[in-house]
């Protein structure tokens, strides 16, 4: 629970506590704002920061990537674990990575200006003050990711995925050469999924690849 000055109440139980909370929400507000001036930064607040990562489904927007980011810790059952960040798309500050001078502060810490990205990601990006990533790519990268999400709506994993998806019992018996399944793109197998082979020749339960004997 957020530690609170004396005199802020931590339930409402007349109408002065709810004043009384006003005005601290109140001075939460002004703290942010001052504390924004202070480092010259134009950082994201903690709403928009859950709106970024809430958008992108808390996946990484890199193409290359689109690792998950949050997952239940092993050892505490109500925690979990966290990697993703909301990143600048042009820099909070002057001087930083892909900075435009052109922004207000209100454009520079909006929504808009932010894209989810895994840490690893959000790392990449500004190294070499972003000139490996640009506005464009970075803009581009979180429109394909946002259309991909809502396309994707209602589906599970292996369907957003794009992969095809092997499950259930799968069974080969002949002469030659046999296969149960033989996989030559990638695929994503069930949990459960089985194959079997039988007969006389060339018997394979899997086959994942070429077959390198009829290349």
């Amino acid at each position: 629970m957020e530690k609170r000055p004396p005199g802020i109440p931590n339930r409402v139980t007349r109408w002065t506590d709810v004043q009384v909370l006003s005005s601290w929400a109140a001075y939460r507000i002004d703290a942010e704002l001052r504390m924004t001036k202070e480092t010259g930064r134009d950082d994201f607040s903690p709403k928009t920061k859950e709106t970024i990562a809430k958008r992108a489904a808390y996946i990484c927007s890199n193409p290359d990537c689109h690792c998950l980011t949050l997952s239940p810790s092993e050892s505490e059952p109500d925690k979990f674990i966290y990697t993703g960040k909301a990143a600048h798309t042009t820099a909070a500050a002057s001087g930083g990575p892909r900075y435009d001078p052109a922004l207000t502060p209100e454009e520079r810490s909006s929504a808009q200006n932010g894209i989810y990205l895994c840490s690893t990601c959000a790392e990449m990006i500004d190294k070499n003050q972003g000139v490996d990533y640009s506005v464009d790519l970075l803009k581009q990268w979180k429109q394909e990711h946002e259309e991909w999400l809502a396309e994707n709506r209602h589906k599970n994993l292996f369907e957003a995925s794009g992969l095809t998806v092997v499950d259930g019992e799968h069974y080969a018996e002949g002469i030659g050469d046999i296969t149960g399944i033989d996989v030559q793109e990638p695929v994503i197998f069930r949990p459960g999924t089985k194959s079997t082979a039988a007969g006389i020749g060339t018997i394979t339960a899997t086959r994942i690849g070429s077959n390198k004997e009829s290349d």
